[in-house]
């Protein structure tokens, strides 16, 4: 049950779905040859703004839904808010039309496992049409989400899989860090926090190679966005 939560809240959120796929900065690119009703192109491909409309409906009714104030139009909160929408929906692209060079995929029956799994949870497909609802989601949605957010896990899986961390890293970090673990008392030595130290020192070299993997597939496959919607 504790699986299926996490996947339910993440598929409800935003922020979920971009945590997903390691979100990357965005990358500068020309307007031209972007149609009217897009927020952006990658490759052939365009991202629409019906995608980016309800998307950003989503996120709002989400943050009334837990009381927060919905940035107003125009603020630089709300320019951020956007950017993270128009990132997600073209980083959904740019792992989508590389799965198959990276050999991965998502069935129909990998999505239906983990909707499944909602459900039991839950205490059924209605309750879980209720919560969606109250979070400004559908099931068509959520089916969009496990599958998005299940291929970028997968191909972040095969582009970081070569990842390490070096001793050497770890002791350099110890070393900068121990007077904080210490005043902290989370840990007294180095081997008290060398698992700790390396799950930090991994994730950020994953989320380097991530970043420069999506850097170089968006050169290759050519990204623009819409005037006023380029992150």
């Amino acid at each position: 049950m504790r699986r299926a939560t996490t996947v339910l809240l993440a598929a409800v959120a935003l922020t979920g779905l971009a945590a997903a796929g390691l979100l990357a900065a965005g990358c500068s690119s020309d307007t031209a040859g972007v149609p009217d009703d897009a927020v952006a192109t990658v490759g052939d491909v365009t991202v629409t703004q019906s995608d980016f409309r309800q998307l950003l409906k989503q996120a709002e009714t989400q943050m009334k839904a837990a009381g927060m104030t919905v940035p107003e139009k125009g603020s630089d909160d709300y320019d951020r808010y956007v950017a993270q929408i128009v990132q997600y929906l073209v980083q959904e692209q740019v792992v989508t039309q590389s799965a198959a060079d990276l050999g991965v995929e998502v069935t129909e029956k990998d999505v239906d496992e983990q909707i499944k799994e909602l459900e039991d949870a839950y205490g059924g497909e209605d309750k879980v049409v209720t919560l969606l609802k109250e979070q400004g989601m559908t099931m068509e949605l959520l089916r969009r989400s496990i599958r998005g957010q299940t291929l970028s896990q997968r191909a972040v899986a095969v582009v970081t899989k070569e990842a390490t961390v070096s001793d050497e890293a770890v002791k350099a970090y110890w070393d900068a860090h121990k007077s904080q673990y210490q005043k902290d008392k989370k840990a007294d030595t180095l081997a008290e926090a060398r698992e700790t130290i390396e799950q930090t020192l991994l994730a950020a070299e994953q989320q380097r190679i991530w970043n420069a993997w999506l850097d170089e597939r968006v050169k290759e496959l050519g990204v623009a966005y819409a005037e006023g919607y380029d992150p």
